[in-house]
This record gives C-alpha cells, sequence and structure tokens, in this order.
C-alpha cells in the first residue's frame, strides 16, 4: 500500500498509469520491481522510485535530484517538459527543510504553464513563471518579498497541499488505494 512521503523530498507526478513507460521517458536504467516500501527506501538511497499507479498518476520520487536551484542538466524541468509531452501532464514537486526549499511546477504537453520555487535560506525566489494557478488563488497561496512588514512566504506544507491539488495527496490520505508493484532506478548522473 501507498507510504506517506513529501516531506524533504522531491518527486514527480505524471498523468498516467503506465509505470514502465514512465521510467523509460526518464531514460533509468537497471530497473528493479519495487513495492511502496521498498521502493521507498530505494528513493532514500538515491534510486528513483516510479510508483505503482494511484488515482490515475504515477509518481516518480527521489530526494536526491537534481533541484531547480541546481545547473545539472537534465534539471527537474527539463525532465517534467519531457514528461508532459509524452504524457500530456505531469508535475514537480520539491521541499527542503535544511535550505527552506519549497517547489511546485506544472507541465502541460511539453510547456510549463506555472512554477514556483523559492529558497528561504537566501531570501530568493529562483522561479516564479506563468501566473497564479486558480489552485493557488483558491489556496490564497499569494507571497510577499523577504522585506515587507509581515512576510508571506511559502513553506513545506504549501509543497503537500499544491501535490494534493494539482495530483496526488503524498500524505496518502485520501483512501482507495490499491498495492501494487513499481519500478526502482537509476539516471545516468546518479549510476
Amino acid at each position: 500500500m501507498p507510504v506517506p512521503f513529501g516531506y524533504k523530498s522531491q518527486w514527480f507526478a505524471v498523468r498516467t498509469i503506465d509505470t514502465e513507460a514512465v521510467a523509460n521517458c526518464l531514460q533509468l536504467k537497471r530497473l528493479q520491481p519495487a513495492n511502496w516500501q521498498t521502493g521507498m527506501a530505494g528513493a532514500d538511497a538515491g534510486y528513483y522510485f516510479v510508483s505503482p499507479p494511484i488515482h490515475g498518476w504515477t509518481l516518480v520520487v527521489n530526494p536526491y535530484m537534481p533541484d531547480l536551484s541546481s545547473a545539472e542538466e537534465p534539471g527537474p524541468l527539463q525532465m517534467l517538459e519531457r514528461l508532459s509531452l509524452s504524457f500530456g501532464e505531469a508535475g514537480y514537486f520539491g521541499s527542503h527543510r535544511v535550505v527552506e526549499y519549497h517547489a511546485w511546477v506544472l507541465a502541460k504537453q511539453g510547456e510549463i504553464i506555472r512554477g514556483f520555487a523559492y529558497v528561504g535560506e537566501r531570501g530568493e525566489t529562483i522561479l516564479d513563471q506563468g501566473g497564479l494557478s486558480s489552485a493557488e488563488r483558491e489556496a490564497n497561496l499569494a507571497f510577499t518579498d523577504l522585506e515587507a512588514d509581515e512576510p508571506v512566504l511559502p513553506g513545506e506544507e504549501d509543497v503537500q497541499l499544491m501535490a494534493k491539488l494539482w495530483s496526488v495527496d503524498p500524505s496518502m490520505e485520501q483512501g482507495g488505494y490499491q498495492a501494487g508493484t513499481g519500478l526502482v532506478g537509476v539516471t545516468e548522473l546518479t549510476e
């Protein structure tokens, strides 16, 4: 059964039930079958865990993949564009407590529709692409600059909320889940 996650992690949510096609699109190598327990343990060890389908989505979890502040390529935006081009819609989500990294990006048909990322350690918004989505407006996720008298800044709960609104709730509280087998693998960068 699915394992709750999302804090201190990064993941893609891809609108498809074809786990193997997602792994192939990401060009993962050394693929091995994995359930949620072994897959998340693999992700914590640096592997990419491609989940079994969950409510029409496939998740790809790896807390150590390059984040939006990294110059490594392919970075999350390139991978997200590739996934959304292949499957129509995909999201990227990430949070890291130490540096206060909080990010959510939505892509459709190979194009970034909306992206937001903030690094609190630097007090810097590193991505703000596209206007606020209807989900962000409804959740009142409008942020101020750090210099504001009473700054309103993003946090890891906002990442969890955006993942829930755009794809699958990573806290796995929705229910109706089925057991299944996914895959773990590596990219050329992680070999």
